[in-house]
């Protein structure tokens, strides 16, 4: 009997070494396998590979280990770009992206195994489209600020941890992003700026946003501040002579618990309040709270898989909820009849009036509030939609909705998410009134183990 082996017996705990195959890649990029039925989370194992793995956590229904050795490699396992990032969101990075793909599309089949209670054929599924650029793609960043020594440098909170690790490369960015932040740290830390520190809550500057479209080269800068700082100001106004920089801004967030970086009101500091971007065929302007899809090649292939499963004919009424600019809505409005956008943020409510007036769309309204109410008030006017469309948060669409879209007489909805989990919830939530039809899941962020998923169900019969 070997070492391995005598340890069938033993209650597994802090400290032990095991010998365990990993099976599939867990909602973090973290490889999960399984002793004696428990299940083990390893970061930087991959599917197929045979590893020897030391314990340092466990709870209930699960443990956590660090691999000691790799005893079996995957043929699939490559030399990571950029291994700063391993623990800093990009854990993928170490798996060849065709095999990414594969792993991601099993990991929503896996969120439908648990959560969706009927049976699924495999035909439902389609493979994932995958992204031309694997790096290099994201028009929009917002980093932690800090000093390093007397620079101020941005960086990335390493998974699971408070602890920022400083990035002298950007490479997730699109390079109009890596370009003015770079650009921007350098001013700062030319202008002997107050740098926010979490520990002591002393400091004033705490995040920069930074957002920028390639197709326009135009740039924003947003600085959050713990507090009003007079000096942080003049310097961050200095920002509009970086190149690409067309729009400077400021928002107070004094809560350090606070989820949401901007959580208040965006001041303009300097140049235009908002700046150009562009999404195949349309033109737009973005304010920088407002919400827009962070990989903007991949959200063009996004919405053009809604709109062939829309398969609209032009006579028919659309609802596009937590709609944010509208642009989803918008980008199907020259096949609808009538289209109709909800948010319940104002800012992203404005900036898509602005969007349609700017493209010549007047077949689009859009409607600033909480959903169910208006769901209400459409309803009375006779405004039944031909076809929903739904991007929710994270946390998927709540379940007052969900029981209103059960009562509704809409036949046919696409539902768009990033989360696979909830999206399975939720769509579990409507079984037996609707029916799924198609599941594509679309990869926006690239090494990394984030899904997007287009979902079309219709009305039971």
């Amino acid at each position: 009997m070997n070492e391995y082996e005598s340890r069938n017996n033993m209650v597994l705990k802090v400290n032990d070494v095991i010998l365990i195959t990993i099976k599939r890649i867990g909602i973090n990029g973290e490889g999960i396998g399984y002793f004696r039925r428990l299940a083990v989370f390893v970061q930087g194992a991959l599917p197929g590979e045979e590893v020897e793995v030391k314990i340092v956590q466990r709870m209930e229904g699960h443990a956590v280990g660090e691999i000691v050795r790799i005893k079996r490699r995957s043929p699939h396992r490559i030399k990571p770009s950029h291994p700063v990032l391993l623990d800093c969101g990009c854990p993928l990075q170490i798996l060849s992206y065709s095999e990414q793909l594969k792993e991601k599309k099993k990991m929503l089949k896996e969120a439908f195994r648990r959560y969706y209670q009927k049976d699924l054929e495999d035909g439902v599924f389609s493979d994932m489209i995958g992204a031309e650029k694997t790096w290099g793609y994201r028009n929009k960043t917002q980093l932690p600020v800090r000093h390093d020594g007397e620079k101020v440098v941005a960086g990335l909170y390493k998974q699971g941890s408070n602890r920022l690790v400083h990035l002298d490369e950007f490479p997730q960015e699109n390079r109009i992003v890596a370009s003015v932040l770079k650009d921007v740290l350098e001013l700062l830390t030319r202008k002997n700026i107050s740098v926010y520190n979490p520990r002591f809550r002393q400091g004033s500057l705490r995040h920069l946003v930074i957002r920028g479209f390639e197709e326009t080269e135009e740039a924003q800068v947003t600085g959050v501040l713990f507090e009003k700082d007079g000096k942080v100001l003049k310097a961050l106004k200095e920002a509009m002579e970086i190149k690409y920089v067309k729009s400077v801004n400021y928002a107070i967030n004094s809560d350090p618990r606070s989820f949401e970086i901007i959580s208040g009101e965006v001041v303009n500091l300097a140049g235009e309040k908002k700046i150009k971007g562009k999404l195949g065929h349309l033109d737009f302007l973005i304010s920088p709270a407002a919400f827009f899809q962070l990989n903007t090649d991949q959200a063009l292939v996004l919405y053009k898989e809604i709109k062939k499963q829309a398969n609209l004919t032009g006579n028919e009424k659309v609802l596009d909820l937590y709609a944010g600019i509208g642009s989803i809505g918008l980008f199907l409005a020259d096949q609808a009849g009538e289209l109709r956008g909800v948010d319940n943020n104002p800012e992203n409510i404005k900036d898509a009036w602005e969007f349609a007036s700017l493209n010549g769309i007047k077949n689009a309204t859009f409607h600033a509030g909480e959903i169910l109410p208006l769901l209400h008030a459409f309803e009375k006017e006779g405004f039944v939609p031909d076809l929903l469309i739904t991007d929710p948060p994270r946390k998927g669409m709540d379940a007052s909705v969900l029981n209103h879209l059960k009562k509704s007489k809409i036949k046919k909805s696409i539902y768009v998410s990033c989360n696979p989990a909830t999206l399975a919830k939720n769509l579990n939530h409507l079984r037996g009134i609707y029916e799924i039809e198609k599941i594509v899941p679309i990869d926006l962020f690239p090494n990394t183990p984030h899904v997007e998923t287009v979902v079309l169900i219709t009305r039971a019969k």
